[in-house]
Formats: structure tokens, C-alpha cells, sequence
């Protein structure tokens, strides 16, 4: 356990409540407000009882500024994620694609549903994707799913036109 005051000694108290003025990512601003109060003399320990982060991760905090340096402690390092299954020619060809109606793409259906665009990602690229990140997929693209809608079986044709021809359309 380090004494209070001595984990980050290169640092000063103006120099972190001008970075604190100024600054708004979040997660900066809780590294920075934990340096401005242990360099006020409080332990870790008194830290997490004032703001409720556990006191290994402002040491943790604290470290990274002794180790990294003051400006690249304030910020987390790029994570970029997984790389896209669908290159950039797949997904500008996936999109094209839902553009146009899915009778183009040799499907009987009216329009584009989850479910029918999954099925057109397994068939035209043999990637399998959830529905839900299909359904991301299509977004990306500009387009809505679309879900039919049933029409009750008792409708009656021509009460159906009467009633489109004399409501009002906006």
C-alpha cells in the first residue's frame, strides 16, 4: 500500500482541475477526479467510500497515469471488435439487393422480412447470421423489415374499397 500523495508525484493538482475543466468523456473525468483527490490527500480506500469505485480500481487508475503518462492515462486504448463476416463488396451487393423488391432476387414475397434476408445471406454469401443482426444488417442498409399484415378472413371486398375510396388521405 502506497502512502496517500506519493503514487503519482510528476502530476499536479492545477494541471488535472484544468484537464477536469475541459474535459468530457466520462471515463476520463472519473480518472481525473480520482487523481484530484488522492493528490488532495485521499486514500484509495477513502476514495471508494466518497464515490463508490472500488479501490483497486483507482490504483489501477492511478497507475496507469504513473506508467503512461498523463494524457494517454486519460483515454482507453482503440478496440476495434471482430472484423465483419461481409466484406464491402457483400455488403453494397446485400444492400443493392434489398433495394429492389424480393421478386428480383427469385424469392416469391412482397417484401423484404428478416427472415427472408437471412435466408438470402446463407444462400448468395453462405454466412449465417442471427435475425437480429440481420436485422441490423438492414438498417445499415437503409431498409426496414417489413412483416405482413393478416387481413381478417371475414373482410368483405368491396365494404374494404368502399372504405379506402372515402377516407381522406393526408
Amino acid at each position: 500500500m502506497t502512502k496517500s500523495g506519493n503514487k503519482i508525484s510528476g502530476l499536479t493538482k492545477e494541471r488535472v482541475r484544468e484537464q477536469l475543466a475541459d474535459e468530457a468523456d466520462p471515463k476520463a473525468i472519473k480518472r481525473l477526479t480520482a487523481a484530484r483527490e488522492y493528490l488532495e490527500g485521499l486514500s484509495p480506500e477513502a476514495i471508494e467510500n466518497k464515490y463508490g469505485w472500488h479501490h483497486q480500481t483507482v490504483y489501477n487508475w492511478l497507475n496507469r497515469f504513473e506508467e503512461r503518462g498523463f494524457d494517454a492515462a486519460l483515454y482507453d486504448k482503440s478496440r476495434p471488435g471482430r472484423p465483419s463476416q461481409l466484406s464491402d463488396e457483400q455488403l453494397e451487393e446485400f444492400s443493392a439487393v434489398l433495394h429492389e423488391p424480393p421478386e428480383e432476387a427469385g424469392y416469391d414475397d412482397p417484401a423484404w422480412s428478416t427472415a427472408l434476408a437471412q435466408h438470402y445471406l446463407i444462400e448468395a454469401f453462405d454466412i449465417a447470421f442471427s435475425r437480429r443482426h440481420t436485422r441490423r444488417l438492414m438498417h445499415k442498409a437503409g431498409v426496414s423489415p417489413k412483416r405482413p399484415r393478416p387481413e381478417p378472413a371475414s373482410a368483405d371486398e368491396d365494404e374494404r374499397e368502399e372504405f379506402e375510396e372515402t377516407v381522406e388521405k393526408k
